[in-house]
């Protein structure tokens, strides 16, 4: 059965439900397939809008055929949760470029559903939420169009009733239904993002200045803690010459810590962490972090790790705690002191560490302040865009000759010298500072607040923060990169294009802290409504029972409420006269009439009325007509107001009703 009703406003409205599909997942396929979709975009809207021919069978498949060789070209195996989405929206592409019958238009909006929902694989913002919660308002309409001769205004209409009625039972099983942990999970698209690494090279550190995605939010219990924040993630002990790596003894060290919170002491501060889905299992903290968190476990280092479910996000309460001033055992002293490979390389920096170590008294506290007079008082700078060092003492010429670099150079640098005096230290990679935000007092963390420094463990003081940025430059303490002063302009220009590079104009920069405001309450409130969350809600509803109990109780409430409504549809009504029925439609196109200027004298009647309402109204004439031959009908001619009539009276004042007129 060919589709002849609403055809251009079907396809047109298809095309933009995958233009802004399109617009959500294109940073998460290859450039050459996303040119490919939006191709197949524009000729449907083309051919939509010029009324030319759709393209034949022949070539729409010898098209499918090399486009598939441009999805597995490009597009690869390797990352089989995106190879899925992307089949599935060039199929339906394909598809709607070819339709011409009903089931294939069905057909197109029913994979419609399911593309849209693959949205979510790749952002649960606030904003995607309301767009894409839009296009399904627009998909139910679409389904309802090929179905009737409405306009597309009514059928949207009629779906968002239907979304009101239906959102009150969904927030209801939200809240209420108990959340059962998942039997499996898919393998997150967001997890291939760049994130921090297990390796520290200062480029690939410098490279996360280039990306503006949040990676957690923290809020704290009571007022926040001085800066600067040094969110910790991951500790790296061995270096090869070049790169900071984890040790396999530091790797088999990654267990549950046993140390009791008492033996601890009290914590420094509490707060909340709203974490975003990560390549690994790294979480986040401030000093020496402990979680009670059931996903999260504690190390013996003071860091966070999570347990499961990396594709999700996740929210737990951490407490930070100050560095134990116990020594070292000695396998934990050798492990932070040796160079291993590297003892050959780099030897100008071994040699300027031990001279100032000497200088010094072979003080580990007073080599610790000369490091960092040295790197205060020899014209060294900090910068987003190092410049390329290759060779095997890239240290020494950081030291002596480039003295331009990224956080990653100074940590490297300082780690090494220490090392090469026998004091123990570490690299630790994580983000430094936030964006505060003064509403709600809470701290956004993105992936451009990326940094490493080093832990220096001194004799009776533990384990001490060492951060050349402090003196090369002082202001990236403070806050996030983004509102570092200096570096502004190289900071701008190595972001996309968005809200934030523009935030130096002061409307533009309100709006964007306004979006972020809402998208965090979005986060807080609904994202993050999670297994511990709910069961706190549930104990308080219906005390300590049993889960089974709490879903017998909430799955019975539902039953009984669509038994009610049941009960309700097929409960016996007083029949309503015919001529009630069609008065109350009569009435309706009156009152409709009169707000566009037209009203009927007191002697006209009802007839009289109609015709001249289509005299005025043009555009209406065919329906107002329709709608008078069907009132005469019942009305003088006695004619049965059946069941047909009575919606096709229905029918008659919605069309009359619309606004602009339906296009055929």
């Amino acid at each position: 059965m060919k589709v002849t009703d609403n055809l251009t406003a079907i396809n047109l409205s298809l095309s933009i439900v995958y233009i802004l599909v399109l617009s959500f997942i294109f940073t998460e396929l290859p450039p050459l397939f996303n040119t490919l979709l939006a191709s197949l975009c524009i000729w449907n809207l083309a051919v939509t809008l010029l009324k030319r021919n759709k393209p034949n069978a022949i070539l729409a498949n010898t098209l499918a055929g090399l486009s598939l060789l441009i999805l597995f070209y490009d597009v690869g195996f390797s990352d089989t949760v995106t190879l899925f989405v992307a089949m599935l929206i060039l199929s339906s592409l394909f598809k709607l470029l070819q339709a011409n019958t009903k089931k294939h238009y069905q057909t197109i909006i029913l994979l419609s559903f399911f593309s849209l929902s693959t949205v979510y694989l790749f952002s649960q913002s606030l904003f995607a939420t309301l767009v894409i919660s839009m296009l399904y308002i627009l998909n139910f309409a679409l389904l309802a169009l090929i179905e009737s001769k409405h306009s597309l205004k009514i059928a949207a209409k009629d779906s968002c009733k239907l979304l009101l009625l239906a959102l009150p039972l969904a927030i209801f099983l939200l809240l209420l239904l108990p959340k059962l942990p998942a039997f499996w999970q898919l393998p997150g698209p967001k997890l291939a993002k760049t994130g921090l690494s297990e390796s520290v090279d200062p480029f690939d550190i410098a490279k996360l200045s280039n990306s503006d995605e949040l990676v957690f939010r923290a809020k704290f219990d009571q007022q926040k803690p001085s800066s600067p924040y040094y969110w910790r993630a991951i500790i790296h002990d061995e270096f090869d010459g070049k790169r900071w790596l984890i040790s396999d003894i530091l790797k088999s060290q990654q267990v549950i810590d046993q140390t009791t919170s008492a033996e601890r002491g009290e914590p420094l501060y509490s707060y909340q962490i709203f974490a975003e889905p990560g390549a690994k299992p790294w979480l986040y903290g401030l000093q020496f972090a402990d979680s009670a968190h059931q996903d999260v476990k504690t190390t013996s280092n003071g860091l966070l790790l999570r347990k499961r479910f990396l594709a999700n996000s996740i929210s737990y309460t951490a407490q930070s705690y100050a560095f134990s001033l116990a020594e070292l055992s000695r396998s934990a002293h050798y492990q932070n002191v040796q160079l291993s490979l590297a003892k050959e390389t780099n030897l100008q920096s071994q040699s300027l560490a031990k001279r100032l170590y000497e200088q010094h008294n072979n003080d580990d506290q007073a080599f610790y302040s000369a490091l960092y007079d040295y790197f205060a008082n020899n014209n060294f700078s900090y910068t987003l865009t190092p410049d390329p060092i290759t060779g095997n003492n890239t240290l020494d010429q950081f030291l002596f000759a480039n003295k331009r670099g990224f956080c990653g150079h100074y940590a490297s640098t300082a780690a090494f010298m220490f090392r090469s005096v026998g004091i123990p230290a570490r690299v630790v990679s994580g983000y430094l500072g936030g964006e505060y935000n003064q509403q709600n007092s809470y701290m956004s963390v993105y992936q451009y607040d990326a940094h490493a420094w080093v832990e220096v463990f001194i004799k009776n003081k533990g384990w001490q923060i060492f951060d050349a940025t402090a003196v090369v430059s002082p202001e990236r303490l403070n806050g996030s990169l983004s509102q570092h002063l200096q570096l502004n302009s190289e900071f701008t220009s190595n972001l996309s294009f968005g809200l934030l590079r523009l935030s130096n104009i002061a409307g533009i920069n309100w709006l964007r802290l306004k979006l972020e405001n809402l998208d965090y309450q979005w986060t807080n409130w609904v994202l993050g409504f999670d297994q511990q969350k709910q069961s706190s809600l549930l104990k308080e509803l219906f005390g300590n029972k049993q889960l089974w109990q709490i879903s017998l109780i909430v799955i019975a409430t539902v039953c009984l409420a669509f038994i009610c409504y049941f009960v309700y549809l097929s409960w016996p009504k007083k029949p309503e006269s015919p001529a009630h029925s069609l008065a109350k439609d009569y009435l309706t196109v009156v009152r409709w009439c009169n707000k566009q200027g037209i009203s009927a004298p007191s002697n006209q009647t009802p007839l009289q009325f109609l015709a001249y309402a289509a005299q005025q109204l043009p555009n209406k004439r065919t329906y107002i007509m329709q709608f008078a031959q069907l009132y005469s009908d019942v009305r003088y001619r006695q004619l049965i107001f059946s069941a047909y009539r009575k919606k096709h009276s229905k029918n008659l004042v919605k069309l009359i009703k619309t606004t602009t007129k339906r296009t055929l």
